[in-house]
This record gives structure tokens, C-alpha cells and sequence, in this order.
């Protein structure tokens, strides 16, 4: 994450460390110093939080530790010593501009040709999708999102989109409604895995592979959320069990504390006796008030109008809900939080994720099949249905809707506008039992 562009970074040789205007850059916050920012005529600007943040050049991504800000300042200011430390480099300075080089090889790593009287930092080339399309297609392909994550989406030039007059769109007026007020968790949080909210939903309608419940884990910090379907809620404990070792393995971090309702999912020796063995901390809400647990309610209700909304779009019958629920978890992931406005997987991988990929879920699509063909004379491909993306491979999820199988491909081509299920003879009975994810 950076400022770039109308407000660059400066460097600096006489800051003792970075210093910013705006607190939008921090990836982790912390409270401020006691002290605050003396400046050249020796008064003193308030400085309201400090935390971390990242500089990505074209070809490179750098950490900022202990990044000040003040709003009263009018520049970002790069400490040139505290920039060296926390990369481990040095800069060389010359007429026409700077040289970043690692300390331990001397390679230089980034070259840049500053214009004006001052050394700034270069911009990274925003992300681009390959196609510009209509905002009709990618609020389709986002999993029907509201328009302010469109537009957040589009000022960070991550998608591109067509301007086109406004529309109502069908499945979003059958698949959401306008939901009652929570009460706001009053918790706050400065890292990922400090707090992780969870809750279990039962579904009424067992899903095509055998799926009765789903959990759903929240962090609270960056609004990213998992979700694992159940066949029995005693799943529960083993899925805690294996996200911790997730955590740990994959972010080096233990999450400190879970909060959950009075379910015995949770409320159980098992689970319990584990959390406390290493030392992490069951959050529960008091009998009979849920808006305790709000967040992870709310995700419920998020996740839900979302399934609802994506299997209506696609006209496909309800037992496909576990399909459309890794969809929907992979798309809220990539999705502005309505919370605090920021994408869910930049905060938590520290990068923007890809949208170049993203296909309208439930979309007419063909697989190649040439690895699997009986002779050289049979078909290359099949129409199926996109399902989603597989989470262990690079590629997509489809469903021949001739054989039921599941076919996981790369190659894939795609019709976004056509959808197999609205041509099934069943289709019309089975969508009126979509009211059942409530």
C-alpha cells in the first residue's frame, strides 16, 4: 500500500523516521508516542497514531516500520535512515536522482530518475484487468456486491469498467433485503489473529455433497473470514484445531482469543481444554443475546444474501449451496469491508489480490479436455457449469451437467451471459425453495 501519485514520498536524510499526513496507509496500527514531531523552527505537531506500512516500486515491495502520523504535515517524509533498516539496503544519491542497493550483495534493487528539486519515490503501475467491461458484468462477477465496492475497486484502478446508466439488478431484489440493526462491537483490535469471531449456520437442505451446517471464522482485524462445511457440528473442534495450525504455520501468529455463542460446538472439553492449553482465550456471549456475537452473525447474514443472491442469478436449485458458498467466501475476501472500507486479503496478505480471474459464478463454460479423450476424433471440450476456484489449484471449477462430474481446468473458456441451469426443465420449482438460506 502506498501514496502515490498527487502526494509521493520524499525522501529525507534528517527524519529520524517516516512520516505521513494520512493514517489510510497503516497496515497495523498502534497508539502514538507520548511525545509528538519537532519541527525545523523547533514547535512541536501532534502526532494521533503510528503503525506499519509497505512501499511497492515496479519491481520491488518495502516494509516502513514506525510510520508517524500527523495530519498537520503537507508531504509524506521517507526517512533515508530508517528505510535502510528496515530493508537491510543503502541508498546512493547523485545528480540525476537515487539508487536503492542490497546491503549484503550491493545489487541494486531499485533505480530511480527523480525530476523537480526533491528525491521521490516512484509509483508502482496500478493493476489492470485485460478487458474493460460493463459494471453490470462485474458486479455479476464480484458476487453482486453494493455499488461503493464497484467504485472503491475502480479508484484503485484494480478493475475497468465501462460506464453504463444505471440499472436494478433482478437477482439482487430477490436475493437481499433490508436487514435490522446490530448493536457495534465495542473490541479493538491492531493485528490479524488477535480476536476471531465464529459461528455455525444449519442449513434446511442437505447440500449436493452430503454438507448439513457451515462455520465461519472472522478476523477481526482485517474482516477476512474462512469457512468450512460440516456434515456434523462435532466437526467443529477439529476445524479450530487445524486453523490454529494454520495461523501459526502460515502467518507465524496463534490467534489470541475466539468469540463464539453458548453452542456446545463451542462450549465443549474438548475444544475448551485445547484452547486453553495454549493460552487462548473463549469469548462467549450471555444466554440469549446474540447482538454479543453480532460480527460473526452479520457475516452469516453477509455470506447468506450473497449464496442467495449468486444461485438466483444463476438459476441453479438450492442443494448447490456448499458450491456457491466457497465462492462467495474466495469474493467477500476480495471485496471492500464495509467496516473499514479496505479489502479484506490486502490487509491480511499485505497485496492486492487478482480480479483478472474472476468469472461470473454459475456461467456456461468449457473445459479443455483433450488430456482425457478417448480417441483423437471426440470432442475437445463439453458445456458445463463454473462452480468456482478450487482453493489447491490455479485454475477453475466445473460441472458437466451430463455426467455430474467435477472437472478442474486452466483452460477455460467462458460465456458470462449464459447460465445452463435457467434451461433445466426443473429449474422454475426448485429456485421458490431459495427462500430456506434466511
Amino acid at each position: 500500500m502506498s501514496l502515490q501519485g498527487s502526494n509521493p514520498w520524499v525522501l529525507d536524510t534528517g527524519a529520524t523516521t517516516h512520516m505521513s499526513p494520512s493514517d489510510g496507509i497503516l497496515l497495523s496500527r498502534l497508539p502514538p508516542p507520548a511525545s509528538g514531531i519537532t519541527v525545523g523552527n523547533g514547535s512541536t505537531i501532534p502526532i494521533t497514531c503510528r503503525g506499519t506500512s509497505t512501499l511497492s516500486s515496479p519491481n520491488s515491495t518495502f516494509r516502513l516500520t514506525n510510520v508517524l502520523v500527523a495530519p498537520a504535515l503537507v508531504r509524506n517524509l521517507l526517512s533515508v535512515r530508517q528505510f535502510t533498516r528496515d530493508n537491510d539496503c543503502s541508498i546512493e544519491f547523485d545528480a540525476f536522482g537515487f539508487s536503492v542497493k542490497d546491503q549484503q550483495t550491493g545489487r541494486m534493487t531499485l533505480r530511480c530518475n527523480s525530476g523537480g528539486d526533491l528525491y521521490t519515490f516512484p509509483s508502482k503501475p496500478a493493476h489492470h484487468c485485460s478487458l474493460a467491461t460493463t459494471s453490470s458484468l462485474w458486479h455479476h462477477r464480484l458476487g453482486h456486491p453494493g455499488p461503493s465496492s464497484l467504485a472503491t475497486l475502480q479508484s484503485m484502478s484494480v478493475i475497468s469498467c465501462h460506464k453504463s446508466p444505471p440499472s436494478i439488478c433482478h437477482a439482487c431484489q430477490l436475493g437481499k433485503h433490508v436487514r435490522l440493526p446490530f448493536s457495534h462491537s465495542t473490541s479493538v483490535t491492531t493485528a490479524p489473529f488477535d480476536l476471531v469471531h465464529c459461528d455455525v449456520w444449519t442449513s434446511p437442505v442437505l447440500s449436493t455433497s452430503g454438507f448439513k451446517y457451515y462455520l465461519v471464522l472472522l478476523d477481526d482485524f482485517s474482516h477476512y473470514c474462512w469457512s468450512f462445511p460440516l456434515r456434523h457440528k462435532s466437526e467443529v473442534h477439529r476445524h479450530i484445531v487445524e486453523f490454529i495450525a494454520y495461523a501459526q504455520t502460515q502467518f507465524g501468529a496463534t490467534p489470541k482469543s475466539f468469540q463464539a455463542d453458548n453452542g456446545t460446538e463451542f462450549v465443549n472439553h474438548a475444544t475448551t481444554s485445547f484452547l486453553a492449553s495454549y493460552g487462548i482465550t473463549l469469548r462467549l456471549s450471555c444466554p440469549y443475546t446474540s447482538p454479543q456475537n453480532g460480527k460473526a452473525e452479520r457475516m452469516l447474514r453477509t455470506t447468506n444474501n450473497t449464496i442467495r443472491t449468486m444461485l438466483l442469478h444463476a438459476s441453479m436449485p438450492p442443494p448447490y449451496w456448499a458450491e456457491a458458498l466457497a465462492t462467495t467466501t474466495f469474493l467477500l475476501n476480495r471485496r471492500p469491508s464495509s467496516i473499514q472500507n479496505h479489502i479484506p486479503y490486502q490487509l491480511l496478505h499485505k497485496n492486492l489480490p487478482d480480479y483478472s480471474s474472476l468469472r461470473v459464478f454459475g456461467c456456461l463454460c468449457y473445459p479443455n479436455l483433450t488430456a482425457t479423450s478417448p480417441h483423437k476424433l471426440a470432442p475437445r471440450s463439453a458445456p458445463c457449469v463454473f462452480l468456482g476456484y478450487p482453493s489447491s489449484h490455479k485454475g477453475y471449477r466445473c460441472l458437466d451437467m451430463s455426467t455430474r462430474r467435477i472437472i478442474i481446468s486452466r483452460h477455460v473458456i467462458f460465456d458470462e451471459l449464459v447460465f445452463p441451469f435457467s434451461a433445466a426443465p426443473s429449474a422454475a420449482s426448485m429456485l421458490s425453495s431459495l427462500d430456506f438460506l434466511m
